[in-house]
């Protein structure tokens, strides 16, 4: 007993001590603030702080973008996509693989989920990809024919119905709330975590807060953007006989395992049944994963 009450002054100072980091002392929360105003102005833009974020906050900007590319009702299109592959997973274990259940359904579902999550990310890069330099070209119009900057945004926004259209809007909308740039652009940095609009947000920055030639600036990325999505058209142009070869290769055992069901069902049984026979299936999967894998990375590779 003697050993607690002896203890209650050591709990209570490490709370105050707790306390006192927690809450700062206010005689020079004042003083922080002017040096670290001071110490912003010798800088155009705060770079670390366009896409800075911690584990969760990535996770909330990473969940946004898929809002944004599955549209309305997210949640409700995530829950059927789920129930329709487990639906056809298990109607073809049941038919033909007789695999375990559980661990069937689980990677499965991890599987497809991967595939599909990359999808929706990809397409709304290639989205942004092609959308980005017409807002860009619009933009660069209205701030030549005088425009103010804000004004520029909500003219993109009411001609371009598309997602960096809507993006525009909103920029538009907040600057005229008040909002501050830095808030402003840092939410945007986040929904389109992409080198050409971070690059854009720098030039759009400096060119509000120090002034400069923002009708050059925009010329000039909206030439390399439009290069960049030239160069990835002829790329896609070239590859594309390698990918659709690579594509009917792999799907010949799949067809050629189906023609077999309804040629010799017995042939079909050995593969998928029969314990020396599962070999030939994992060596089918296994060598159409590797090969199909080769080849996304070598057309990935290209630059």
């Amino acid at each position: 007993m003697n050993i607690w009450l002896a203890l209650i002054p050591l709990l209570f100072g490490l709370g105050l001590l707790v306390y006192a980091k927690r809450r700062p002392d206010p005689r020079y929360m004042f003083l922080e603030q002017v040096s670290e105003a001071k110490s912003k102005e010798l800088y155009a833009v705060d770079l670390k702080g366009l896409t800075k974020s911690n584990f969760l906050q990535g996770l909330t900007n990473f969940w946004n973008v898929l809002k944004a590319s599955l549209g309305k009702f997210p949640i409700s299109k995530t829950i059927v996509f789920i129930a329709l592959v487990n639906g056809v997973v298990f109607y073809v274990n049941q038919r033909w693989l007789n695999f375990p259940e559980l661990e069937v359904h689980v990677s499965t579902t991890i599987l497809f989920l991967f595939f599909g999550v990359r999808f929706l990310v990809d397409r709304r890069r290639k989205a942004f990809d092609n959308d980005f330099p017409d807002a860009l070209n619009i933009l660069m119009s209205a701030v030549t024919a005088g425009e103010s900057i804000n004004s520029a945004f909500s003219y993109v926004a009411k001609v371009s119905d598309t997602d960096v259209g809507r993006e525009f809007k909103d920029i538009s909308d907040r600057m005229r709330l008040g909002e501050s740039l830095e808030s402003i652009f840092e939410r945007s940095c986040k929904r389109f975590p992409y080198p050409p609009f971070l690059f854009f947000v720098i030039t759009i920055r400096a060119n509000m807060e120090r002034g400069g030639q923002l009708k050059s600036v925009l010329g000039k990325l909206i030439r390399v953007l439009v290069e960049a999505r030239n160069l990835e058209k002829k790329k896609m142009a070239m590859t594309s006989e390698a990918r659709i070869s690579a594509k009917i290769v792999g799907a010949i055992p799949f067809c050629f395992m189906f023609l077999l069901n309804w040629i010799s069902p017995k042939d079909l049984e050995f593969v998928l049944f029969n314990p020396d026979g599962k070999w030939i299936l994992y060596y089918v999967l296994i060598s159409e994963g590797i090969g199909m894998f080769i080849v996304w990375w070598l057309v990935k590779s290209i630059r």
